[in-house]
């Protein structure tokens, strides 16, 4: 005799399917759809359901944008990607188990070893996947320094979101954030973490960043942390616009440094106040707070961006000789890709108000070519709408401004769309004929106009060495 259907499922399954397990025969011999039998219950998941993302998103992210895993590139990013998967292993089970028995150190070491020799990622990772295999010490503790190492080679390659996502990494091995070594790490993994926010103008996230950053370190009484995160948290508000808080904020900062005998952050709160002055229109104080925090400042990327907003006060003042000596010294010193991006800018910008079209187009292609964080992206196509419209291309110079626009509108730069609405407004007028004129230095500004072009000597004659 023949089966029907929902028997013939059951014995073929041994069981109770999903798809049948919660049906049951009425006194009709119909299925029931709508009461399902009470005996019979699906498992509730071991772990919550929640929001579910994908741990490491940027790195899957960036794997998919380049595309081909031929490429060294991809092995890099690849290597990475395998070397926090441990990390995460790590986490999730202490040191109750041994990292090299897991089956994908094998492959972390193969990702590697494809990188050759010479590659500064592959010597980062190589040393933290030797401290993940060690049999002594705490690896968590150890794997710290490693990660924020690695880090900082993902921030020189300008990889904004994948060296934020190493430094949440860092953030989630700190246990026991009450406890000395462990507050430290963490402030200063949030302190790089809000910077990379910062560099990808997620100006929330980097505030949060750069205030957990601070509440760590005072945890601890790390004052000059503390402080730096303050300056730090004070640039995100001038950034997003708050320039009076802003500017609140680091003469607080520049007080307590001053207070603590902490020189280095005095220097950094004047930075902050020199680029809130810049943003104020304030162009000679910018220049003596930049400089007087270049004196002050040992971090030489710190240096370098308080010498590249020398630069821009200069230009702003019409002080071209001494701003293209700022410049200059930057592109053949900087390491950081964005010191770099605003240097070539501020060039563009000079070859624009002397009117030498060639020097323009050489600095605009230079430009178009290197990978610009939000910021200096918007400022890259408002300077070259500026440039086209002053050279005669006004349907450039309106395409460039409307690509500038839509930067300030999705990342919040909301000084980058004060200064192009009155851009746009200028494209109806013609522009003006020649070029700008060139002032000398205002006298409170003439000695680091003189610095500068001493440092500028040093340095050709060093090169001609």
């Amino acid at each position: 005799m023949a089966l029907d259907p929902p028997h013939r499922r059951r014995i073929r399954f041994r069981g109770k399917s999903l798809r049948h397990s919660v049906r049951r025969k009425t006194r009709n011999g119909d299925a029931d759809h709508e009461s399902p039998d009470p005996s019979i219950r699906i498992s509730d998941p071991t772990v919550p359901i929640r929001d579910i993302t994908v741990q490491h998103a940027p790195f899957f992210e960036c794997l998919a944008e380049i595309g081909d895993d031929s490429t060294p590139d991809w092995r890099r990013v690849s290597a990475g990607l395998v070397c926090l998967r441990l990390v995460d292993y790590l986490l999730a089970s202490g040191d109750a188990q041994r990292i090299d028995d897991v089956r994908a150190t094998r492959a972390a070491w193969g990702c590697l070893e494809s990188l050759g020799g010479g590659d500064a990622v592959g010597s980062v990772l190589a040393s933290l996947l030797t401290v993940l295999a060690s049999d002594t010490g705490d690896r968590v503790v150890t794997a710290r320094p490693r990660l924020m190492a690695y880090g900082r080679v993902l921030e020189l390659e300008a990889r904004w979101a994948l060296a934020a996502d190493v430094y949440e990494t860092v953030v989630r091995l700190c246990r026991t954030p009450s406890d000395h070594g462990e507050a430290h790490d963490a402030a200063a993994a949030y302190m790089r973490l809000g910077e990379c926010r910062r560099q990808e103008a997620r100006w929330a996230d980097a505030q949060d960043a750069f205030r957990a950053a601070a509440e760590s370190a005072a945890s601890v009484s790390d004052w000059s942390t503390q402080i730096k995160a303050r300056c730090l948290g004070a640039a995100v508000l001038s950034e997003s616009g708050n320039l009076a808080m802003a500017d609140a904020l680091l003469r607080r900062a520049a007080h307590d440094a001053r207070f603590a005998g902490l020189p280095d952050e005095m220097a950094l709160a004047l930075h902050g106040r020199a680029h809130v002055a810049f943003q104020r229109k304030r162009y000679e104080a910018a220049v003596r707070f930049a400089f007087r925090a270049l004196r002050g400042l040992r971090d030489p990327l710190a240096r370098d961006r308080a010498l590249s907003d020398v630069a821009a006060a200069f230009i702003e003042l019409g002080v071209r000789r001494a701003a293209r000596d700022a410049s200059l010294i930057l592109i053949a010193t900087t390491q950081e890709p964005y010191v770099r991006g605003a240097a070539l800018i501020n060039l563009m910008d000079m070859a624009t108000k002397d009117r030498t079209e060639p020097m323009f187009e050489h600095y605009r292609r230079q430009l178009a070519a290197e990978p610009l964080p939000p910021r200096l992206a918007g400022y890259y196509h408002y300077y070259a709408g500026l440039g086209a419209w002053l050279f005669g291309r006004i349907e450039t110079a309106r395409m460039e401004y409307g690509r500038a626009a839509d930067i300030a509108a999705r990342h919040g730069l909301a000084q980058l769309g004060f200064d192009l609405e009155a851009a746009i407004a200028n494209l109806r007028s013609a522009p003006p004929l020649g070029p700008d004129p060139v002032a000398e230095a205002p006298a409170k500004t003439l000695v680091v106009a003189r610095a500068l072009g001493r440092m500028r000597e040093e340095l050709d004659a060093a090169a001609a060495v």
